[in-house]
């Protein structure tokens, strides 16, 4: 039987779209997909890019740009630093280079 975080790339490889597609085709439990997705982007396996999404009917600082101040939001080149709340992420299978 193969670990963890092979089993989370072969769901990737396999087309899994989503965290909880992860965890239904692996059968590891939700805190051991967050832990081995986390460890396959550290070591370079898989991408994460936060993806912007729209401005939240609060206004600035309501959304994964903004502060608690407001200081960001609208316009701001990215995610704040400072940035709270929950963001949208995409998770990209890294193939490894072929020479």
């Amino acid at each position: 039987m193969s670990g963890p975080l092979t089993r989370v790339l072969d769901a990737f490889e396999a087309g899994a779209s989503s965290l909880a597609e992860v965890q239904a085709s692996t059968g590891l439990s939700r805190d051991v997909v967050d832990a081995s997705v986390d460890h396959l982007i550290r070591l370079g396996r898989l991408d994460a890019r936060e993806l912007a999404m729209g401005c939240p009917s609060g206004g600035c600082g309501g959304c994964a740009s903004g502060t608690t101040e407001g200081t960001a939001g609208c316009g701001a080149p990215g995610p704040s630093s400072g940035r709270h709340g929950p963001a949208l992420v995409a998770l990209t299978l890294r193939r490894p280079a072929t020479a």
